[in-house]
């Protein structure tokens, strides 16, 4: 496809974007560098980075949306040296495994896998370079041969009569205290 049959694709594209203010069929797109503020007090930094800049001709309101908001949040991930979410969730699909079953595997939060993958949250430097070990494919056939290991020791274990032993014992306790009553001291 040239150039010529693109343009007008991309200009109906831009005629459909809505205003979020005021609703009208009117915003367009400008890409611009947005400077902004990281952090708190003294340890705060000045983030840059292009963005999408979304306008409205109808009530002149000017916004962010998800674009660009993720692409700050990639600026975020840069300046601290972590992997973005798109990187994350890439590691994550290379392995071919749901969000769960990475988390089963790796031992990871699947809430915090979640959580980084869309970008609501930063992991840890820590969390970062163990992700980053399980880019390597070596890195994670090891991990899957302690994985089946603690797997099949979990099997190999006696299964107990009762796995709540607990409600057992509160169970006797609430029997204790209806039981209970306060009598006249003589």
């Amino acid at each position: 496809m040239n150039k010529k049959n693109e343009m007008p694709q991309l200009a109906e594209v831009q005629q459909k974007l809505s205003c979020v203010m005021c609703g009208e069929s009117t915003a367009t797109t400008s890409w611009v560098e947005h400077a902004f503020k990281y952090g708190a007090g003294k340890s705060a930094v000045e983030l840059a980075t292009r963005v999408p800049v979304r306008s409205c001709a109808h009530c002149e309101f000017e916004w962010l949306d998800e674009v660009g908001e993720r692409l700050k949040h990639e600026a975020v991930c840069r300046h601290l040296g972590v992997l973005p979410p798109e990187k994350i969730r890439r590691i994550r699909k290379r392995h071919g495994m749901t969000r769960a079953r990475f988390a089963e595997f790796t031992g990871l939060g699947e809430a915090s896998l979640n959580r980084w993958e869309n970008g609501i949250n930063i992991q840890t430097h820590a969390n970062d370079r163990y992700l980053r070990l399980l880019e390597n494919p070596r890195v994670m056939e090891e991990l899957t041969q302690l994985v089946v290991g603690d797997i099949s020791h979990v099997n190999d274990a006696e299964p107990t009569t009762n796995p709540f032993p607990h409600l057992v014992k509160m169970d006797v306790a609430k029997q204790q205290q209806q039981a209970f009553c306060l009598r006249k001291a003589a």
